[in-house]
């Protein structure tokens, strides 16, 4: 059982921007599909609804699976080497020496601090120090997979939701379902620079260049979709 931490908008931000993505992509795609396809209001939007709600499921429960074996991962490595420092710590201790003198620390340097600071004599620190140069991250930058997963839901069904309204809205009023292709698209690419613009919290690229990108990658997808539909309805 992992317990939830405190969050904030930087916490989620890679799930938020990985699963509206996603969504936003993968129901343009289809629903522009199904409807170049042949397909009325009706089947759009319970082709939408279906995938939304799948994938939503599907990539919350890789989110999951990912930020757990990481997890576990580190936890093995925590303790093997935990009974590797009791059973021989010399060797423990010279293994930490010889990877601080290849990060640049002279062997006089790095016997001057095991030998006169109490902290890098500590077995927990010593601990966490080769267990971070074993698995690459440390322990404090571990995810928490239930919030993830959460996050990765929520976002996913968010980001689906934007190609579906305007079929959605076209249904329940009887009108044609060329206007709806169009602001679905024009939904979704909005939607899809509002994403590069939330990824530059954190990444600090250029916000126009951030959002032009996630918003191309986006236009290849729903033209990808847009012509699979096209010749699969020509086929038939």
């Amino acid at each position: 059982t992992y317990a939830m931490i405190p969050t904030n908008v930087k916490d989620v931000i890679r799930d938020f921007v990985f699963g509206m993505e996603d969504g936003l992509v993968s129901n343009l795609g289809l629903v522009l599909g199904v409807y170049v396809g042949g397909g009325d209001a009706f089947t759009i939007i319970l082709a939408g609804f279906a995938s939304m709600f799948t994938g939503a499921l599907s990539m919350s429960e890789g989110s999951y699976l990912e930020s757990k074996s990481q997890r576990e991962v580190y936890e093995h490595e925590i303790e093997a080497t935990r009974e590797e420092l009791n059973k021989n710590p010399r060797k423990c201790y010279m293994e930490m020496r010889s990877s601080l003198v290849k990060e640049g620390l002279t062997k006089h340097e790095v016997d001057h601090l095991l030998k006169k600071s109490s902290r890098y004599k500590h077995p927990e620190f010593v601990c966490n120090y080769m267990v971070q140069k074993k698995v690459g991250i440390s322990k404090e930058k571990l995810e928490v997979p239930l919030k993830n997963a959460i996050a990765m839901f929520f976002s996913f069904l968010v980001g689906s939701a934007f190609p579906i309204l305007p079929f959605l809205v076209s249904k329940l009023n009887s009108l044609e379902l060329w206007p709806a292709a169009v602001i679905s698209s024009v939904l979704t690419i909005a939607a899809l620079f509002g994403v590069g613009l939330a990824k530059t919290s954190y990444t600090k690229l250029n916000w126009i260049k951030s959002g032009l990108e996630v918003v191309f990658i986006g236009l290849a997808a729903g033209v990808i979709g847009y012509f699979v539909g096209w010749l699969v309805g020509h086929l038939g």
